[in-house]
């Protein structure tokens, strides 16, 4: 038997709602929707109705977060009777499943639903949208057996889809689907639904803003360059590449710091017998980071050194701890983590005496070894 679609009434209250929400002019982003859709199902045998039936859905969704959606929908299909099936009364059966009787429809409507979808969408719902759906509900047959099933059953579904882009300056838009619907009414039923219709956005992307044409600016006259070296490095600040160089350290002609040579970091203080940096060295760091970051094409080693005072061994990890606090400190704040590399030296490369504290001092040092 052919589709027979919804009737006259439904389909007229259909299309004046359609009228009225669409008519209705809205700017926000689109969040929410109602969609209507004429539906077609192919119902399972065991239903002992035709295969074939027609109705109607209405679903209104809204967005929960970036591309998913939830949808709560409204259909009902019409089922009818199966003439093939009003033969004589078999024997009855202890099987519960095994259709016994005659068939008793009551009312146009033989199967409707209320659920909710979890609905994702691909593209979020803007141009042409790709989606796919799954839920739960509640569903109502009017075709009853004569062995009692209760007429109320909950059931599942799964269904993909597409959403158009815009059809009308209103925003609205054409869906079409297909569903798998298990009912758990008498053993469990497989139907199918295909349904085609229109999405109304109740919120709308804002039109584009009117181009304003602005004056062009009025012409400045040339103000005079003054020489300036604010990092110190000989190479004028309009000539300079690297900015905020580290005193002391050679540069090239654009300012930029050259390779193969090492500086040794000011203020640079450890918590005493501890590789934690105190407040005035991370302020002390912090200037450093600037000057790193504005080097973008060097590779540097964070050297740690200490005085001779004490175990050999403890000294070279301690060195070695003190130079990863510092090379940590300064990826922390922005510097490229695959530039920059800590190694402990201990009191194996002293610049001064170890036999005055003015010479240890200089000794327990930090230094960056450019590359």
């Amino acid at each position: 038997m052919p589709f027979k679609f919804f009737t006259p009434k439904l389909s007229a209250g259909i299309t004046l709602a359609a009228a009225m929400i669409a008519g209705s002019q809205v700017t926000a982003q689109e969040t929410s929707y109602i969609d209507i859709m004429a539906v077609g199902t192919r119902v399972d045998k065991d239903r002992h109705t035709e295969r074939q039936g027609a109705g109607a859905r209405a679903t209104y969704g809204f967005q929960t977060s970036g591309n998913w959606f939830t949808e709560v929908q409204l259909f009902g299909v019409k089922l009818d009777e199966d003439d093939s099936l009003f033969e004589p009364e078999v024997q009855p059966t202890d099987n519960p499943y095994i259709f016994t009787g005659s068939l008793t429809p009551s009312g146009d409507v033989e199967l409707a639903g209320l659920g909710m979808d979890v609905v994702y969408h691909f593209n979020g719902r803007q141009g042409y949208s790709p989606f796919l759906l799954g839920g739960v509900g509640v569903s109502h047959n009017n075709t009853k057996f004569d062995y009692g099933i209760q007429e109320t059953n909950a059931f599942v579904n799964i269904g993909a889809g597409i959403v158009s882009g815009p059809i009308s300056d209103n925003g609205v838009k054409v869906r079409a689907e297909v569903r798998y619907l298990r009912d758990f009414f008498a053993g469990d039923m497989n139907d199918y639904q295909f349904g085609i219709g229109i999405s109304i956005p109740l919120n709308c992307p804002p039109p584009p803003a009117p181009t304003v044409a602005y004056a062009p600016p009025p012409k400045e006259e040339p103000v005079e360059q003054i020489n300036l070296d604010d990092d110190g490095d000989g190479v004028l600040n309009q000539n300079d590449r690297c900015p905020n160089t580290l005193p002391g350290a050679k540069v090239d002609e654009f300012g930029c710091v050259v390779a193969d040579q090492t500086i040794t970091l000011d203020n640079i203080q450890f918590e005493f017998n501890s590789a934690r940096l105190t407040p005035r060295a991370e302020a002390s760091l912090d200037m450093v980071v600037q000057s790193l970051r504005s080097q973008p094409n060097t590779l540097v080693e964070v050297a740690g050194h200490t005085d001779s005072q004490g175990n050999d061994g403890y000294n070279l990890r301690l060195s070695g701890q003190r130079a990863e606090s510092v090379r940590k400190y300064l990826v922390s704040r922005g510097v490229n983590t695959s530039r920059i590399t800590a190694k402990g030296y201990g009191e194996t490369k002293p610049v001064a005496s170890n036999a005055t504290e003015a010479g240890r001092a200089q000794n327990r040092r930090v230094e960056l070894n450019f590359r």
